[in-house]
């Protein structure tokens, strides 16, 4: 029987490059008591299930990373041996045990993020299902799973338009890591898509830092205060005719919201299908969009 433990301590908080995963995990917290809702079932649709499942050896020993309340537990105790549900919200997890799936002698359950594991913990595959990491923060995720598993990382991740799947499987590659991506299409694919990325640390550098890979991604421009006239239109048409994949735009924090709602405002004139706009810890962030499949 798995071992089932609670941890009372508080999670570990990494830095992030996207949304504050403070507001993340509140978020998290304020949904644990609206029993109507199971989290995460807006992401989940027919054909999502069973090509996560195809990425999972039979008679796994599994590591679910962000299980919530257990809505992608039971689907995967199809393929487990074992199975540790890892949620970082107390409320989420005190559903997940309360619930049917929890019976199950292969479960066990733990309060906590991925670096509260013990540094002997070892699984043959992670899943990540709804981690409430962005940016970097899914490349750390990524890294310090490597040191838990014999296999793979499988993560579902979020086809929202903020292609941080595609910069994770650029960055992860290039750490070392043999990236696949499968690209899981709906009944309407313009409505319901996620993405599957599959890691394996098959030659993975851990002395590469993280923080390095992404910021490669991205080029800074710092935008003076007061914000000159019409540069907020002059940001995104650089962008559109740059051919970069993102934009990292810093500015003095009294004009910070202003300049973001220009920006949304210019993107939405100016390139509204070919590329987002968010606010990020360190500024505020351009994004190219992936294209949209015929």
């Amino acid at each position: 029987m798995a071992e089932r433990k609670r941890k009372s301590a508080p999670p570990v908080v990494p830095a992030e490059f996207g949304v504050p995963i403070e507001s993340a995990l509140a978020r998290r917290e304020r949904f644990a008591d609206q029993y109507d809702y199971e989290f995460g079932q807006e992401r989940i649709f027919l054909q999502l299930v069973p090509a996560l499942l195809a990425e999972i050896p039979d008679d796994s020993e599994l590591l679910e990373v962000g299980a919530a309340t257990g809505l992608m537990t039971g689907p995967l105790l199809s393929k487990a041996k074992t199975l540790t549900a890892l949620e970082p919200s107390v409320g989420l997890l005190r559903r997940l045990v309360s619930s049917d799936v929890a019976s199950d002698p292969r479960l066990g359950t733990m309060q906590g993020m991925a670096e509260d594991l013990s540094p002997d913990a070892m699984f043959d595959v992670a899943v990540v299902t709804f981690t409430p990491r962005r940016g970097i923060g899914l490349l750390h995720l990524l890294t310090t799973l490597a040191g838990h598993v014999r296999q793979r990382v499988v993560m579902l991740l979020d086809d929202d338009g903020s292609v941080d799947w595609a910069y994770l499987a650029r960055a992860a590659s290039m750490q070392g890591f043999d990236v696949r991506l499968h690209i899981v299409s709906g009944e309407e694919p313009r409505e319901r898509r996620a993405v599957i990325l599959v890691a394996e640390p098959v030659h993975y550098d851990a002395n590469v830092a993280p923080e390095e890979l992404w910021e490669f991604e991205s080029r800074t421009i710092d935008v003076p205060y007061p914000t000159p006239r019409g540069a907020a239109t002059r940001l995104v048409r650089y962008f559109l005719t740059a051919g970069e994949r993102a934009l990292l735009i810093r500015t003095d924090e009294r004009g910070a919201e202003r300049l973001y709602g220009n920006l949304r405002t210019a993107v939405h004139r100016l390139g509204r299908d070919e590329v987002t706009v968010r606010r990020t810890e360190d500024g505020i962030q351009i994004v190219r969009l992936p294209k949209p499949v015929e």
